[in-house]
C-alpha cells in the first residue's frame, strides 16, 4: 500500500496533525454566522454547533472532566453504550452558545497541546483514552482521525472546502484503508476475490485486498501488493473526499461517485461495505 503524502508516524508528527485539525475546527466555528449553528451535518442527529460541542467535550473528558449526569435515552443516533457516553458529554455543553463553544475549544486545545508536548513523552507512553488504557501514539492518532472527520462534517455543512491536503487527512485515509480487510471479509468479497481501490487527490493511495480462509475456515481479508492482484481484478476509483465520507459512514451510496473497472456487482458490494467507523 502506498499513501501520498505519507501519514505521520512520529509523536511530533501526530501532535502537529492534531494541532492543525483542531485549529481548523476553531476557525470554522469562529467564522460561521450565528444562524449556521443549527445547520444539520452529515453526522446523524448533530448540528454544526453539536459538532463543536462534541470535540470540546471529548477533549475535556481526556483532561478529566466528569461524565455529566443527564438523560440521553430515546435518541435514534445513539446506538451503543459508548455512544451514550459521547452524547452525555455533548449534552453537558448544550447550554453553551456558538461563541462560547469556540472559545472553549481554543482553551481546551491549548491545554491538550501542553499535555501532549510535555518532555519525555513517546509513542509508547501509557495514557488513558476514550476506550481505556492505551498508548499516547494510539490516542493521538485516534483523536486526530476523529476530529478531522468532524472538521469535514463542519466543512460540508458550512460549504467551506479544505483540509484534504493535510497530515490529518493522510492519517484518516490510512486508518480507513487499514479497516477495509475486516469489513470486506464480512460478506463483500468471497473467498479468492480481490479488489483494488485507487484514491485520487489530494491524498492519493493504491490499496488492494484479497480474501481467503484461515486454518479454521474463517474468511480473512489481507492487504496485498496491488501489482500482485490479477490484471482482471476489479478496480474502484474514488476521490479522497468521497472515500473518506463513505468510509466514515457519512454518505449514502448514491452520493458516492466511483469509477469502476471490472465487476460492477462486486464493486457495489465493496462500496456498500465500505463503512469502517462505528
Amino acid at each position: 500500500m502506498t499513501i501520498t503524502p505519507p501519514p505521520p508516524t512520529s509523536l511530533a508528527g501526530l501532535v502537529e496533525a492534531y494541532a492543525d485539525t483542531t485549529a481548523a475546527a476553531v476557525r470554522l466555528g469562529a467564522q460561521a454566522a450565528p444562524e449556521a449553528a443549527g445547520l444539520p451535518t452529515d453526522c446523524p442527529g448533530w448540528t454544526v454547533l453539536d459538532q463543536l460541542r462534541h470535540i470540546v467535550s471529548i477533549e475535556g473528558m481526556l483532561l478529566g472532566d466528569p461524565l455529566p449526569d443527564v438523560d440521553v435515552s430515546g435518541r435514534a443516533h445513539v446506538r451503543s453504550a459508548f455512544g451514550e457516553v459521547i452524547e452525555k458529554y455533548l449534552e453537558g455543553h448544550r447550554a453553551r452558545t456558538l461563541t462560547e463553544v469556540v472559545e472553549d475549544l481554543r482553551q481546551v486545545r491549548d491545554q491538550r497541546l501542553a499535555v501532549l508536548s510535555a518532555p519525555g513523552l513517546t509513542l509508547e507512553s501509557e495514557t488513558v483514552g476514550p476506550f481505556g488504557q492505551t498508548t499516547l501514539g494510539a490516542l493521538v492518532g485516534l483523536r486526530c482521525f476523529d476530529i478531522w472527520c468532524h472538521e469535514q462534517d463542519l466543512r460540508e455543512a458550512l460549504d467551506v472546502p479544505g483540509g484534504m491536503d493535510t497530515p490529518a487527512a493522510a492519517n484518516a485515509v490510512s486508518r480507513m484503508l487499514h479497516g477495509l480487510p475486516k469489513v470486506l471479509s464480512a460478506g463483500a468479497l468471497a473467498e479468492g476475490e480481490g479488489v483494488v481501490l485507487d484514491i485520487v487527490g489530494p491524498v492519493q493511495a493504491s490499496f488492494a485486498v484479497t480474501v481467503r480462509a484461515d486454518e479454521a475456515g474463517r474468511l480473512r481479508g489481507h492487504v496485498v501488493d496491488a501489482a500482485a492482484v490479477p490484471s482482471a481484478a476489479t478496480r474502484i476509483g474514488l476521490s479522497a473526499r468521497a472515500f473518506t465520507r463513505r468510509a466514515a459512514g457519512r454518505w449514502a451510496l448514491d452520493r458516492v461517485d466511483a469509477v469502476v473497472d471490472g465487476d460492477d456487482a462486486l464493486a457495489e458490494r465493496v462500496l456498500q461495505a465500505l463503512v469502517v467507523t462505528p
